[in-house]
């Protein structure tokens, strides 16, 4: 598994193990350290090269106490998964909102934004890894291969209804077209990626041109 260098995903070791109760932003804290040390080693050895020892110790904590917050490394792992795809801040920040009165500028920015997180190393290794754990953990392996285009999906649709509205395209089912729209600028890229193959970065900025060109040539009224 390629080792990932995303700033999110850096051990936070504190040099001591903690003991006695700790206080709520210590607690809050650990749960931080123990989520992103657990994200970047599950990133960098996959499921099976990860153990809840070295969970603990790259977070500077102990097994008990990692194990008083996680049942089992299937639990530590579900979690863990799961709050790195909801961030808005992980694996790269999001973008500022584009122009939504410019069509096709406001759909070329969305693409850019969309190829930035699915090509980031970190989302790469995390889609490999979830396909390889689908049967164990299918609903993690669903939002994940989703987790490369979600923040931006609904931006799509909105962007598509208004203009819509306006009369200068025509977009009867938008949350499709912001699928299909996806699927294409950034869907493909990703895939391709995940098997180690990627477009040189002025072929793919072609192929995304063409991408954003053809689809907003479809939604032109007749």
């Amino acid at each position: 598994m390629t080792p990932t260098t995303s700033p999110h995903t850096q051990p936070r070791r504190t040099g001591t193990l903690r003991s006695g109760r700790p206080t709520a932003e210590q607690a809050a804290r650990l749960d931080r350290d123990v989520r992103e040390c657990a994200l970047q080693l599950f990133l960098e050895n996959g499921y099976e090269g990860t153990t809840m020892d070295a969970v603990a110790r790259a977070a500077g904590t102990t097994k008990v106490s990692l194990y008083a917050r996680f049942a089992s490394k299937e639990a530590l792992f579900s979690s863990v998964l799961e709050w790195a795809i909801q961030r808005t801040d992980w694996p790269v920040p999001e973008t500022e909102p584009p122009d939504l009165d410019d069509l096709e500028g406001a759909l070329t920015a969305i693409a850019h934004s969309a190829l930035r997180r699915a090509l980031n190393p970190a989302m790469v290794n995390l889609s490999r890894i979830a396909i390889a754990q689908a049967s164990r953990f299918p609903e993690i392996a669903r939002r994940t291969q989703a987790a490369s285009f979600w923040p931006r999906q609904q931006v799509v649709i909105d962007l598509l209804t208004r203009h819509a509205r306006s009369g200068t395209i025509v977009a009867v089912e938008p949350e499709i077209l912001a699928e299909h729209f996806l699927a294409m600028v950034g869907g493909m890229p990703a895939r391709l990626a995940s098997f180690g193959m990627r477009r040189d970065p002025a072929v793919q900025e072609q192929h995304t041109m063409v991408a954003v060109r053809l689809f907003v040539r479809s939604l032109r009224p007749d």
